[in-house]
C-alpha cells in the first residue's frame, strides 16, 4: 500500500491540476496545486520509508516469491531513493514553471509533468518486469510530449519526433527481451526470474536477452552509442523539462536497466558496461568541449555524467564480491548529486534564455554580472558537475574512484579514466563560467533587462544550497543512498552467489 500511495496521489493530482489550469488559466494556481501534489506524494514515500525502517515492509528483493504472473509494486529502499530524488526536482520545477511557462494549456503542462514523475516513482517500486515496463512507458510518453510542448519553432518538434522514434525502438527491443524472459521462466517477478532462467536458458540465449535489456533501456539512459536523441531533446525542451530529462529521467532509465539485469543475473556483462561507461564519458565530454549553445553543452555533459554512473553499476555487476556495495553507493550518490547540479544548471540556462531569448554563450556574455545570485549558483553547479571540492559532485566521484581502486586491475584503470574525464570537463565548465559570468557584455546587447521573477530564482537558490550542503555534509545524502545501495548489493550477491 505504501508503494501505491505516491502513484495514486500523483495520478489524481495530475487530473485535478489539469482541471484547475484549464478553468483558471492561472500559472500560479496550477503550479501551486502541482506543488501540493508533490508534497502529498513525498509524504507517501516517507511513510514507505518509515515502514521499511520499522520492518513492516518486506522490501526488495523478496526471495520468498512463488513466481506468479502478476503486476505489483513493492516498497523498497531503491524505490524510496528514486522517488525522493524525482519528487525533489519535480517540486522545484513546478515552482520554476509558474513564471517560466506560458499560460496557454498550463494545466496540460503540469498534468504531464506529474504523470511523468509518477512513471519515474513507479519504476523504483515495480516488483515485476511487466509493471516496470508499463511505468517506464508512462514516463516516456509524457516526456515525448513535454519536449515539444506548445512550441511553434521547428527545432523542438524535430527533437521530439527524433526522441520518440529512437526511444520507441529501444522500448520495443526491451519488450522483446521481456517476452523472451517470460517464455523461458513463465514469470516476470523480479525476485524469481534468475533461478528459473538459469535452469531454462543459457549460453547464447542469455547473451541475447541481456543485450536486449541493455540496449532497450540503455537508449533512455543515453548510453553511447544510443545517446543521439539526447542533445536535441534536452536543448530544445522547455528548461524545466530539460532539468527533469537530464536530472532524473535518463537516470530512471538506468535504474530500470539495473533492476532487469539483476533479475536475470547478467554478471558476465559487468565488463561490457564498464567499457560502455568509458566510451560514454569520453564522447560526452569531448563533444561538449565544442559547443557554443549553453543548453546543448549541458546536454552532452549529461551523457558524460551517465558514463560515471554506469561505471559504478559496471563495477558492482562485474566484481560483485568486491564492489557490489561500493559501486552502487557511488552510482546512486552521483545520481542524486547530478539531479541537483544538472537540474540547477539547466534552470540557470533557462533563466538566461528567459532574459535574452538565446542559448548562444557568445550572446549571453556577461549576463551573470547583472544577476549575481543566479551567477553564483551557476558557478556552484558548474564546479559541482566538474567534481570540484567542496561541492557535491566531488564526493560522489570520490566514491566511484574508491570503488575502482577496491577492484584493482581494470577497476583502477576506470578510476583513472574518470579522473581524466573530470579534468576534461573542467575546461568547458570553466569556459562557460568565464563567458556567461565574467565575459564582456556585447556592444549590441540590450541596455536594460527585465528583472528575474522570484519564482524562477528560488528553485535555483535551493538547488545551489543543496549542492553545497551535500558536498560539505555528504552524510545527509548518504542517509538516503546507503540503504538503497545495501539492498541492491544484497540482490546482486544473492543472484551471483
Amino acid at each position: 500500500m505504501e508503494a501505491l500511495l505516491p502513484l495514486v496521489i500523483l495520478s489524481g493530482g495530475a487530473l485535478f491540476t489539469y482541471l484547475v489550469g484549464r478553468l483558471s488559466r492561472s500559472r500560479t494556481l496550477a503550479g501551486f496545486v502541482a506543488f501540493v501534489t508533490v508534497l502529498g506524494a513525498a509524504h507517501g514515500v516517507y511513510q514507505g520509508w518509515q515502514s521499511l525502517e520499522d520492518g513492516t515492509a518486506g522490501g526488495w528483493p523478496s526471495w520468498t516469491a512463488t513466481a506468479p504472473l502478476q503486476a505489483y509494486l513493492v516498497t523498497n529502499y531503491l524505490g524510496v531513493f528514486l522517488a525522493a530524488t524525482a519528487l525533489l526536482l519535480t517540486g522545484l520545477v513546478a515552482v520554476y514553471s509558474m513564471r517560466y511557462m506560458h499560460r496557454l494549456n498550463i494545466g496540460k503542462f503540469y498534468a504531464l509533468l506529474l504523470i511523468m514523475t509518477a512513471g519515474i516513482v513507479g519504476i523504483g517500486f515495480a516488483g515485476d518486469l511487466f509493471t516496470l515496463y508499463v511505468l517506464f512507458e508512462v514516463m516516456s510518453i509524457a516526456s515525448f510530449v513535454l519536449v515539444a510542448f506548445e512550441r511553434e519553432e521547428w527545432e523542438p518538434i524535430e527533437a521530439g519526433v527524433k526522441y520518440l522514434v529512437i526511444s520507441t525502438s529501444g522500448s520495443l527491443l526491451a519488450l522483446l527481451g521481456i517476452a523472451l524472459i517470460y517464455s523461458y521462466t513463465a514469470t516476470l517477478d523480479l525476485s524469481a526470474i534468475a533461478p528459473m532462467l538459469a535452469a531454462g536458458a543459457g549460453g547464447p540465449t542469455m547473451i541475447a536477452l541481456t543485450a536486449m535489456i541493455i540496449v532497450g533501456f540503455g537508449v533512455k539512459a543515453a548510453i553511447v552509442p544510443m545517446h543521439t536523441w539526447l542533445p536535441d531533446a534536452h536543448s530544445a525542451a522547455p528548461s524545466g523539462i530539460s532539468a527533469m530529462l537530464s536530472g532524473i529521467v535518463i537516470e530512471a532509465g538506468l535504474i530500470a536497466m539495473l533492476k532487469a539485469l539483476v533479475a536475470i543475473g547478467a554478471v558476465d556483462f559487468g565488463l561490457v558496461l564498464a567499457v560502455l561507461a568509458i566510451v560514454t564519458m569520453f564522447v560526452g565530454n569531448l563533444i561538449a568541449l565544442r559547443q557554443d549553445d549553453l543548453k546543448r553543452m549541458f546536454a552532452y555533459s549529461s551523457v558524460a555524467q551517465m558514463g560515471y554512473i554506469l561505471m559504478g553499476v559496471g563495477l558492482a555487476l562485474g566484481v560483485p564480491h568486491l564492489a557490489a556495495f561500493s559501486g552502487m553507493r557511488g552510482a546512486l550518490y552521483h545520481i542524486l548529486n547530478h539531479a541537483i547540479a544538472k537540474g540547477g544548471a539547466f534552470l540557470c540556462a533557462g533563466a538566461f534564455l528567459w532574459l535574452l531569448g538565446t542559448r548562444d554563450m557568445r550572446r549571453l556574455s556577461g549576463i551573470g554580472r547583472r544577476f549575481p545570485v543566479v551567477a553564483v549558483a551557476f558557478i556552484i553547479f558548474a564546479l559541482a558537475l566538474a567534481g570540484t571540492p567542496p561541492f557535491n559532485g566531488y564526493f560522489s566521484k570520490v566514491l566511484l574512484v574508491r570503488a575502482g581502486v577496491d577492484v584493482g586491475g581494470w577497476g583502477l584503470f576506470m578510476a583513472v579514466m574518470l579522473v581524466l574525464n573530470s579534468v576534461i570537463s573542467l575546461f568547458y565548465y570553466l569556459g562557460a563560467v568565464n563567458t556567461v559570468v565574467f565575459g564582456p557584455v556585447p556592444e549590441d546587447g540590450p541596455k536594460s533587462i527585465k528583472p528575474l521573477p522570484f519564482m524562477i530564482v528560488l528553485p535555483i537558490v535551493v538547488l545551489g544550497v543543496l549542492a553545497v550542503l551535500l558536498g560539505v555534509y555528504p552524510e545527509m545524502g548518504l542517509d538516503l543512498v546507503d540503504p538503497a545501495a545495501e539492498q541492491v548489493a544484497l540482490a546482486i550477491s544473492w543472484v551471483f552467489r
